[in-house]
């Protein structure tokens, strides 16, 4: 018969497992669904543990060898946050659509994108990088706002439970 302790144990490396579970899930889609030209951002999420025990990265797609082990203790299990999830390119938060940017600043690098493109068109004289509309040469990879869109519009949340779902044994 299993002990108390061991099935606290068991408890916490199940509620750990679902937060890598999930960290992985979300990283993958804030992959598949942002912008990208050259696969640097695609490439780019990494995962924090909330407890500073740890900072795992790899390249989409992401599985959970890129995200860091939590420790099986009370104190982390009480953590609310188990996880920060951030994209650390140079050029992250104009491809979250978090800052506005001079249109001088887009640059053609010379290549056709990875990405499928979702916008042609124009740019404001200044702006966020998805918005492009009308006639011209701009090209975005990925819809104005979509960073936004992921977070509050459920799909982080569904994310979250299949994370936990993948981590409940089969009965």
């Amino acid at each position: 018969m299993a002990s108390l302790r061991d099935l606290e144990r068991d408890a916490y490396n199940w509620l750990n497992n679902a937060a890598r579970n999930s960290a992985k899930e979300i990283m993958n889609q804030l992959a598949e669904a942002g912008p990208e030209w050259t696969g640097e951002f695609k490439d780019s999420w990494v995962a924090h543990a909330a407890s500073g025990a740890g900072t795992a990265s790899g390249t989409y797609p992401y599985s959970l060898s890129d995200i860091p082990d939590l420790p099986a203790t009370k104190a982390e299990a009480r953590r609310r946050t188990k996880f920060v999830i951030e994209n650390v390119a140079p050029h992250a938060p104009i491809a979250l659509d978090l800052v506005d940017v001079p249109r001088e600043d887009f640059k053609y690098p010379g290549t056709a994108p990875k990405g499928d493109v979702v916008a042609r068109g124009s740019r404001p004289d200044s702006g966020k990088r998805g918005n492009v509309s009308g006639a011209g040469n701009a090209t975005s990879t990925a819809p104005l706002d979509w960073y936004a869109t992921y977070a509050q519009g459920g799909k982080m949340k569904k994310a979250l439970e299949r994370g936990v779902r993948l981590s409940t044994p089969k009965q």
